[in-house]
């Protein structure tokens, strides 16, 4: 089941059948999580995992759903149901530390042959012309956007943390180091302001936050000029449009001032449906032109209302519960922050963080990232109460796998 699992999120981020379309003739995508739900129904073995994001995400789900039936607009959620499916599936057979450092170690390969397919392509010569530069866009089609193919880059950027750890030979930690560059290459390639904007912000954390901090400051502080030297003149004068909009074009501006009108729109379009909103994805049909929110708030506002608000908040205050239930638990046996379940989740904080910060400037609200992350937080949730509520049967079970074992002197009082 775990391969089925893995082999999905490499096809749903590499999207091989948008690539050669020849795939997509054949509904690979949809032949192929078939055989995996049926799979899952009469072979796998399943559980069910509680967490408060269950209930958050169902009821998101629910008004999502709502919103689409009662929508005066052509509203369609068949792709964010896809999304949600697999958050069934992961909560159900992902049950061990084991198993979910698996998946996000398939995440980020899945990720890595995207972005090295992507920028490969991008050498050839494939990319789109906007904005005054020339930008680097995913090999794809759905996500393919620069600003979106960004923001995936950026969110995925975080679950190295958590990965590092599992690094068994030097070559491991050399290949996360190259995915490390290449995301930072394709990020700034795409000329996406508000990626670049977010990436600065991680680095920033990521620096705090860290034991080797005074060390990455004066890394940082050699490196950040040279990599600013090699960036085109265009995409230079790109990011310098975020202090002065005279280093760029008219329209960079107007851009900019489309996500104020993003949430001026959203709001609008509440207050005519201010129970259901629009309904999802219908943001252009109600304003009348083909321009999406580019903003998360009025987004949320717009197409679901205030029911679409209130759950999306409690998706929210429970990624944030889940943080603070670690914390709680980390007060009483310290050495659960160094396992990979604690990074993890700490890791996916910081991505939900990202994701409300990059909402100013972006419409990320169907996005598979809340979902599935949300999933991988619950399941690491579970891997730490499990060694708080069975910490002996747990080393017993972790035997011979030294990334799930605590300290040796916290192994030995829990044996002993």
């Amino acid at each position: 089941m775990l391969l089925l699992l893995g082999g999905y999120l490499w096809l749903f981020l590499h999207r091989p059948f948008e690539i050669w379309h020849w795939l997509g003739d054949l509904r690979i995508e949809r032949v192929y999580m078939i055989i995996t739900c049926l799979y899952w129904l009469v072979l796998a073995e399943k559980g069910w995992i509680s967490n408060r994001l269950n209930v958050a995400l169902t009821l998101f789900w629910g008004v999502v759903l709502a919103s689409c039936f009662f929508s005066p607009f052509d509203s369609n959620v068949e792709g964010y149901l896809k999304i949600s499916l697999l958050y069934l599936l992961l909560i159900t057979t992902v049950r061990n530390e084991r198993d979910l450092r698996f998946i996000i170690v398939m995440f980020l390969i899945a990720m890595g042959l995207y972005m090295g397919h992507s920028f490969r392509e991008y050498l050839c010569g494939r990319y789109i012309f906007r904005m005054g530069i020339a930008r680097m866009i995913g090999v794809d089609e759905t996500y393919s956007d620069p600003n979106t193919f960004s923001a995936s880059i950026l969110y995925s950027l975080t679950l190295v943390y958590p990965a590092w750890d599992l690094a068994r030979r030097p070559w491991h930690r050399r290949l996360l180091m190259a995915y490390v560059g290449l995301s930072v290459i394709c990020i700034l390639l795409t000329g996406s302001r508000s990626a670049f904007v977010g990436l600065c912000a991680l680095v920033l954390v990521a620096t705090l936050l860290s034991q080797y901090r005074l060390k990455i400051a004066v890394a940082l502080v050699v490196a950040a000029p040279v990599v600013w030297l090699m960036l085109s003149d265009s995409l230079q004068n790109r990011f310098l449009t975020l202090i002065d909009p005279s280093y760029g074009p008219a329209n960079a501006q107007v851009s900019a001032e489309s996500r104020e009108q993003g949430w001026l729109d959203g709001v609008k379009m509440w207050q005519e449906h201010p129970m259901l909103g629009v309904g999802p994805g219908c943001f252009p049909q109600a304003r009348g032109y083909p321009l999406e929110s580019h903003q998360l708030y009025g987004q949320v506002l717009g197409e679901l209302g205030t029911l679409g608000a209130i759950t999306f908040g409690l998706v929210v205050l429970a990624f944030f519960a889940n943080y603070f239930q670690l914390l709680r638990v980390s007060r009483a046996q310290p050495w659960i922050r160094g396992t990979f379940p604690a990074k993890l989740i700490q890791a996916i904080t910081l991505t939900v963080i990202l994701l409300l910060l990059m909402g100013f400037g972006g419409h990320n609200l169907y996005r598979y990232t809340w979902v599935w992350f949300g999933a991988f937080q619950a399941i690491a949730l579970r891997c730490l109460l499990q060694w708080q509520c069975h910490p002996a049967d747990s080393v017993l079970a972790a035997e011979g796998d030294a990334a799930a074992l605590p300290p040796a002197d916290a192994r030995a009082a829990l044996q002993g």
